[in-house]
């Protein structure tokens, strides 16, 4: 068969291959998608069914959340119980979330994996896209020398003809021909395939973990129940079954989860004697003393707790890894979906600039740098986490004399943090510091001075965001027309091309120059109450320059006079 080429092979069809294949087709790059099973046929059961908000945030930068939420259930708090009487604790990252303060999205959605799939495919193919179904990796090859420039080829099976297809990495796009130099024609295969990798496999990075004894059983089934609020995501201790799990999810069932302990176990002659009536008996035991009646059960499993890391999440330069092929995690704090989605979108955006030769190799070396501490230590927190929920305490716990559950709600998962490179700015020009995700927060529009989310402005077009927080205008409007003059005479014209310009004024009136003068760049909202400053920690009498990455994160902190800085920065990885 004669080779397929692509700017970029990925392997694994799930949703964080397809999420990254979408992001880069939604970039102007050529994404390859291959997945070994037809995704077409296969049944909606299980696995993954919960998104965080900062999750959330994301994917609705990149108009996925619409598409999800047409399917999903959303939940904005949680109970729990015990005794069949409400107390505190249990999933308390899941409760009020109707109380966060800095994003709109106050909530979790639900939906299986198998329906997120299906929603970012849809996406992938309204960008041109299709997914190559019954294809598997076999094996890959660089070759740095390549006469014919494709410095990658990955030999896969195609599993219904029975033959060999030949994928080639190309070297150059011809619509940015003209922009690449011979320093960064870089083509790369990732590896999104799931915990048991063969990218990860082939390319010899070492996957290092552990596994408990403890069991759990996950199940799907479309239930009546006297609990109060059963559409929450909600808790209960169970002095024989740990904490069960209790959770909404798309089409009017609910997925409920449980420890089967080792004296479950020897009850029933190990995991082979656990049939779905037997999974059905003993959640009914489990919730007691709520009545819950299954009416129909769409999936059940029975499986082992594990939490693991791979010892890189990049090799060669040219090899990536993202989602379980990289970390896997246990279910009690329903992160490992989320940490591969922030793998995804913190991946996707770098590979395109510097695939389309708008910035250097280097900004591909944060992707390890960012993501591995952020997993690990979400993987630190589950192990805690996963212990607790199965009545056990972890050895920094030891002493404790109460119920383990009683610990459990004082675990939770933090907002991820990145570290993105600094440069020599003025960092007390706002509060908010690089490597934090930028809050959202309602803005104006000129004119109708309708409402409009921060975040819907800086949508993830691939595209750093220099957003001018510019003050009171009878402050600021002779630094806003220095700024204008120095950024005209400084900054590289090719930036233009992934750099954009947004302007907030905390005033308003009747339009830009008699508001602001003509001290301003890119489009102009209207901050008339200061509530954006407020939050930014932006001095409404000075003003400030925040640089946001294409992923929502703060890049940089700058005055109004930083444009030099502002300059360093971008020329630290800039081509």
């Amino acid at each position: 068969m004669a080779p397929a080429f692509a700017d970029v092979v990925i392997v694994g069809g799930g949703p964080v291959g397809s999420l990254i294949a979408y992001q880069l087709a939604r970039f102007g790059c050529i994404p390859y998608l291959m997945e070994q099973d037809d995704k077409t046929t296969m049944p909606c059961y299980g696995r993954a069914s919960t998104f965080w908000p900062r999750t959330i945030e994301m994917l609705d930068q990149l108009d996925l959340f619409d598409r999800l939420m047409q399917t999903g259930v959303v939940t904005r708090n949680s109970l729990h119980f015990r005794n069949g009487q409400r107390v505190h604790g249990g999933l308390l990252f899941g409760n009020r979330m109707d109380k966060l303060g800095d994003t709109f999205f106050k909530f979790s959605l639900h939906l299986r994996q198998r329906l997120t799939e299906e929603r970012f495919v849809e996406a992938l193919a309204e960008n041109g896209v299709e997914q190559h179904m019954r294809q598997r990796i076999e094996s890959f090859a660089i070759d740095e020398t390549a006469a014919d420039g494709y410095p990658i080829t990955v030999h896969a099976r195609d599993l219904v003809q029975d033959e060999v297809v030949e994928v080639k990495t190309q070297a150059v796009p011809l619509s940015v021909h003209n922009f690449l130099t011979s320093s960064i024609l870089r083509k790369y295969l990732v590896g999104a395939d799931g915990g048991k990798s063969t990218v990860r496999s082939l390319a010899k990075i070492p996957f290092m973990g552990e596994r408990t004894t403890h069991r759990w059983v996950r199940m799907d089934a479309r239930v009546q129940t006297n609990m109060p609020n059963p559409r929450c995501l909600n808790s209960i201790d169970s002095a024989s079954h740990g904490q069960i799990l209790w959770c909404p999810i798309d089409n009017g069932l609910t997925r409920i989860g449980y420890v089967f302990s080792q004296a479950l176990l020897e009850k029933y002659g190990g995991v082979e004697g656990v049939t779905q009536d037997v999974a059905v008996e003993e959640a009914k035991a489990a919730l007691a003393p709520f009545e819950v009646e299954f009416q129909h059960v769409e999936w059940f499993t029975i499986y082992g707790i594990g939490q693991a890391i791979a010892g890189s999440f990049w090799t060669n330069e040219r090899i990536f890894l993202a989602g379980d092929a990289c970390h896997t995690h246990s279910s009690g704090s329903a992160q490992g979906l989320n940490t591969g989605i922030h793998d995804a979108v913190n991946l996707a955006w770098k590979l395109a600039l510097v695939i389309r030769g708008f910035t250097n190799k280097s900004l591909l070396d944060t992707y390890d740098l960012e993501r591995r501490p952020s997993v690990q230590q979400v993987i630190d927190n589950d192990k805690v986490i996963s212990l607790l929920i199965s009545g056990h305490y972890p050895p920094q716990f030891e002493g404790r004399k109460e119920h383990p559950h009683y610990s459990l709600w004082a675990w939770g998962y933090p907002i991820v943090r990145i570290n993105m490179i600094n440069c020599d700015g003025d960092a007390s020009a706002a509060t908010i510091s690089p490597g934090q995700r930028g809050p959202d927060v309602f803005l104006n529009t000129i004119g109708t001075n309708d409402p409009i989310r921060l975040h819907r402005v800086l949508k993830n077009d691939a595209k750093f965001s220099v957003v001018i927080f510019a003050g009171k205008s009878s402050s600021t409007q002779n630094s806003l027309a220095s700024l204008q003059a120095a950024l005209s005479s400084c900054m590289n014209p090719s930036w233009k091309r992934v750099v954009k310009f947004v302007t907030i004024a905390a005033s308003s009136g009747n339009g830009v120059a008699d508001v602001l003068g003509r001290g301003v760049w890119g489009r102009v909202f209207w901050d008339p109450d200061g509530r954006a400053h407020g939050i930014y920690g932006v001095d409404d009498e000075r003003g400030a320059m925040l640089v946001f990455r294409p992923d929502g994160w703060i890049g940089c902190v700058l005055g109004l006079s930083g444009v030099k800085a502002l300059e360093d920065y971008f020329g630290m990885f800039m081509a």
